[in-house]
């Protein structure tokens, strides 16, 4: 009977010390659960401002292109008689077409390096 006794003890105690260990586990899970759900929002958070600077420059940059060939063509229609002007302007605005794109090649390098 006392040996009985003795067995139900023993297995209480060690129910409440496993009890006690899984506790304390699922606890830690939790908190490691937890910073990596706010560790992935913030990769999110970052990802998006890149895309969205990326997105503003590359708006910027096509603004910035439009204007320029706008100012392109009036001085173009104000040189219009002068041959060698307007030679010189195209091949103006051939080398501000190609800067433009190699700009946002960069941009674009930029942002999937910022991303990675």
């Amino acid at each position: 009977m006392e040996e009985k006794l003795i067995e139900e003890e023993v297995a209480r105690r060690v129910e409440a010390i496993v009890a006690k260990r899984v506790e304390e586990e699922m606890e830690k899970r939790k908190e490691e659960i937890e910073a990596e759900v706010l560790r992935r929002i913030e990769d999110a958070k970052r990802a998006m401002e890149a895309e969205m600077l990326a997105e503003l420059e590359r708006k910027r940059q096509a603004e910035l292109k439009a204007q320029q060939i706008k100012e392109v063509e009036l001085v173009v229609r104000l040189c219009d008689g002068d041959v060698r002007w307007r030679f010189s302007l195209w091949i103006s605005a051939a080398t501000l077409q190609v800067t433009m794109t190699v700009e946002s090649f960069y941009v674009s390098q930029n942002c999937f390096y910022m991303n990675s």
